[in-house]
């Protein structure tokens, strides 16, 4: 019944504390454009600039876990970023919300952190999944998020630039009321939590022997033994990356060259955010039996071949639907074995921050490399069509690279540990 209790409570506490990252996505118009009188450009960088502060989070996690455990981390950290995200409602002026939004980026790393740390304890010997189960409510407050803060700013928006300071407060107000509801809700829950922080960290069968439910691994062959944690970095990292061109690049495509409309680009869009949060538990189950290395492995290769196949079926919109379930369900159990080998690496809260800061790194190096390549290869004129594919191809590419790269290594590791 305790284990029950400790997962039921941090499913909760994912979910709301994921829901602040989206709130401000659908009104970015509103709290910028028309607050602050900046370009539409200008307002999208208040997106990925908390990505900025996810490096200062590691020396954050460093110095806090020093001192106090991963339930106190959370509760702190979930007050000072709610405090921000006050700040943040207040007509403070477009470069001072730039730099509280990075600000806010360290609190918000710091969070998923503690949470993830807590629910690999819990998971005991089946950190994989447990961990892919507890990605599903993380996910699902993500896209949340996104529908609660338009539902926020939907009866404060009008046609004068001060309704825009009332969208503002209500984005960013329930925005920091989800904040103070993690802490309330880890501070009631600290009995139940605490058991779980104090328990050690169980090896997988899998991932301490290198065997899986089908028998030994065989001399020379791959292995899930604990892998290098900088290869879980870089897994997040290209993840990511090609996530970015997914939900800043192809709306783009859909609209100015195939003619799609706002709904049909934004369930083409949402098809693969919802399948990932159906799929990530699953996923980590099967990272359970068969070892997480594998799955990764072979979902990578899936992926970046549906990745490649986008811009050659956007074309078609049941094409291109089909290509986005591939993505989707292979991002799920991409998603759930880099988690569970950055875990099964000797994962610790400031791991796990590690991990989730070289994801938010790759999210934002990709959103802006796409647009530098876009521009290179579209010269002085505008881009084409043809240009955005050759991008996402390319995306592809680096994507397949990295996981054919740990492959070599996995097997050259398992041919000297034979």
């Amino acid at each position: 019944m305790r284990r029950l209790s400790g997962s039921l409570f941090l499913s909760i506490l994912l979910f709301l504390s994921a829901m602040p990252d989206t709130m401000a996505a659908p009104v970015l118009k509103e709290l910028f454009v028309d607050r602050y009188g900046v370009s539409a450009r200008q307002a999208q960088v208040f997106m990925a600039f908390n990505l900025v502060g996810a490096l200062l989070a590691i020396p954050a996690l460093v110095w806090a876990r020093r001192r106090m455990g991963a339930v106190a981390i959370l509760v702190a950290a979930s007050l000072l970023d709610a405090a921000l995200l006050v700040v943040l409602a207040a007509p403070i002026g477009f470069v001072p919300s730039l730099v509280v939004r990075g600000i806010e980026g360290v609190t918000d790393v710091v969070v998923f952190a503690a949470l993830f740390d807590l629910v690999r304890r819990q998971s005991g010997a089946h950190a994989a999944r447990g961990l892919g189960y507890a990605s599903t409510p993380l996910l699902l407050g993500l896209g949340g998020g996104a529908v609660v803060g338009g539902i926020a700013a939907a009866q404060r928006s009008g046609a004068d630039p001060a309704s825009s300071g009332d969208v503002a407060m209500a984005v960013f107000g329930v925005s920091a009321l989800a904040g103070v509801l993690v802490a309330f809700g880890a501070f009631v829950a600290r009995r139940v939590l605490t058991d779980v922080e104090a328990r050690e960290p169980e090896a997988s069968p899998a991932a301490a022997t290198g065997e899986s439910h089908a028998g030994a691994v065989p001399h020379g062959a791959l292995d899930d033994r604990p892998r290098p944690f900088a290869w879980s970095c870089a897994m997040a990292f290209v993840d990511r990356a090609t996530g970015g061109l997914i939900t800043g690049t192809l709306p783009i495509v859909l609209a100015g060259f195939l003619g799609y409309t706002s709904g049909q680009r934004g369930w083409l869009i949402g098809l693969p955010l919802l399948l990932m949060a159906i799929g990530t538990g699953p996923a980590g189950a099967l990272c359970d039996r068969v070892g997480s290395l594998r799955v990764r492995l072979v979902a990578g290769a899936g992926y970046a071949v549906a990745f490649a196949c986008i811009p050659f079926a956007a074309g078609s919109q049941a094409m291109l639907a089909v290509a986005m379930v591939a993505v989707g369900l292979s991002a799920a159990a991409l998603f759930a074995s880099s988690l569970a080998l950055a875990a099964e690496s000797g994962g610790s809260t400031v791991a796990l921050g590690s991990f989730r800061a070289a994801g938010d790194l790759g999210f934002f190096a990709g959103t802006t490399l796409s647009i530098v390549l876009v521009s290179a290869l579209g010269g002085p004129g505008e881009p084409t069509y043809r240009d955005y594919s050759s991008v996402i191809v390319l995306f592809a590419c680096l994507h397949a690279g990295v996981t054919a790269t740990i492959a070599a290594m996995a097997w050259r590791a398992a041919r000297r540990a034979g």
